[in-house]
């Protein structure tokens, strides 16, 4: 890459800067957020709620939603590994945090952008990992933060709580499951299908689309590569369920904290489907839109307005508002705050190539 490459990239994703305005509009969606909530749950009689709470079962809530984060920076450090990058756990789960914290400040997952771009840049200890090896890794975590919370949503939702929710809830649950068999089937299908396009003799004639052919290649190649490490694959699965569980028991803890009646499985059921609403973020940390979709699912199994309101004040309090702080300390101490600019600016141009790999190419005209 030249020097005149990563201004070139840097000014492409103008709209990944933190600065004021943008703080403003989070603080803003958030104190609208609360206020909503505190209207909708009585006021005073929501903070007299909170304030009688169990801070107990409050402590062990927060302790379980930050282990989970231990156990997603150890599942990202044996992904990169299996596709030939191993690297520090520390390092992993610091940068996994400076990428949670960009994710929630700014749109566009800016912390995945982050993440394949402080990889590429690499260091002095840590050898630089190319775009398409990082970028595998993060599609994997996603399909296994999707597989766990689809399985485990439905095996609630069918099993224990079938009789209590709409059907187009429980059709929109297998409507997911079908799109990701039909997702493993594509990954089956890809490497044939590439061979096949690389054979075309229009194609073969044009290097570009053979270089942007060899990333999509290394791409899929990475996507596949547990179907060759059965027991990390069993080993990462085991902790993406026990990561998403823990988002359920987060909700539970806060729930019985409160006192409020709301059963195990169907708190499962409820942070499984958020997560499910949360995965396009609509707002920075999904700020107001997580919310309300907490406030609409707990309304929906007739919880009182008192601990609708209650119940999702604490619960974001604790998965982002707190956890926010936490992962800016961190992103603060590893110094990848200041490596952003830079990161971005590292990984555009390949995720640039990635898309104009995934366009279809410009009809030629004849001479």
């Amino acid at each position: 890459m030249s020097a005149s490459e990563p201004a070139a990239a840097g000014q492409s994703v103008p709209a990944l800067r933190l600065d004021r305005r943008r703080l403003l509009l989070i603080a803003l969606l958030g104190a609208a957020s609360v206020a909503l909530l505190l209207g909708f749950a009585g006021g005073a009689k929501a903070l007299a709620a909170v304030a009688q709470a169990n801070w107990a079962l409050l402590g062990l809530a927060l302790l379980v939603h930050y282990s989970s984060f231990a156990l997603r920076g150890h599942r990202w450090q044996r992904l990169l590994a299996v596709l030939g990058h191993p690297l520090p756990y520390l390092h992993v789960t610091a940068l996994l945090l400076a990428g949670w914290f960009a994710s929630a400040l700014l749109p566009a997952r800016a912390g995945d952008l982050l993440r394949v771009g402080v990889l590429r840049l690499g260091s002095e200890r840590q050898p630089p990992v190319a775009v398409a090896g990082s970028l595998s890794s993060i599609v994997l975590e996603r399909v296994l933060d999707i597989l766990a919370i689809l399985g485990l949503g439905a095996g609630f939702g069918f099993v224990l709580l079938r009789d209590q929710l709409p059907g187009w809830l429980l059709a929109s649950y297998a409507l997911g499951l079908a799109l990701l068999l039909g997702f493993g089937a594509g990954l089956l299908l890809a490497p044939p299908l590439l061979a096949a396009l690389r054979r075309l003799p229009w194609l073969a004639r044009q290097r570009f689309w053979q270089v942007s052919l060899d990333f999509v290649a290394q791409f899929v190649a990475g996507l596949r590569i547990l179907f060759r490490h059965p027991a990390v694959a069993a080993l990462v699965v085991v902790e993406s369920l026990a990561i998403w569980l823990g988002d359920a028991l987060l909700l539970w803890l806060v729930v019985r904290s409160l006192a409020a009646p709301l059963s195990l499985p169907a708190a499962a059921f409820v942070a499984l489907t958020v997560d499910v609403l949360a995965a396009v973020p609509l707002t920075p940390g999904g700020v107001g839109q997580i919310d309300a979709a907490y406030a609409t699912l707990l309304a929906l199994l007739a919880l009182p307005a008192l601990h609708v309101g209650t119940v999702v004040l604490v619960v974001r309090f604790i998965s982002y508002w707190s956890f926010l702080l936490f992962s800016g300390f961190v992103t603060l101490v590893a110094g990848f705050g200041r490596l952003l600019p830079a990161a971005l600016a590292a990984a555009a141009p390949a995720l640039a190539q990635a898309k104009s790999a995934a366009a279809p190419p410009a009809r030629q005209e004849r001479p």
